[in-house]
């Protein structure tokens, strides 16, 4: 079976989005440059989406805004792989809340995100 590389976000991507929210502010930039190690060493876009969204969420590398630049890079990250969410804005506040619950898996998070993705169709 031949292996799909996705394209990743950066830790200066990711701090980009951040600055939407707040002023791009690290509080721990090590924390950021293992969450886009981690992210680039994980097998499955959707998996790689659950990794970015929950690890931004829950270890906190921004002083601000850690959850919706969660949410913000997961879709960034899926957009730049061909994949779209169709979800609602309550929708998008239960996954966040949801993945930064200790007990919630990221295999849990990953079916979500298969379950509420399409391919992005190009339009010429």
């Amino acid at each position: 079976m031949a292996r799909i590389y996705a394209k990743t976000l950066s830790k200066e991507a990711i701090t980009e989005i951040n600055k939407k929210f707040d002023n791009g502010t690290l509080r721990n930039e090590g924390e950021l440059e293992h969450i886009v190690y981690k992210v680039g060493n994980t097998r499955g876009i959707d998996r790689k989406a659950a990794t970015l969204l929950m690890d931004i969420a829950r270890r906190h590398a921004f002083a601000d805004g850690n959850k919706r630049t969660a949410f913000q890079a997961m879709s960034a990250f899926l957009k730049l792989n061909g994949k779209e969410l169709e979800v609602g804005e309550t929708s998008r506040f239960n996954v966040v809340v949801w993945s930064v619950k200790p007990a919630t898996t990221l295999e849990e998070i990953a079916t979500w995100i298969a379950n509420h993705t399409r391919k992005k169709v190009n339009r010429k």
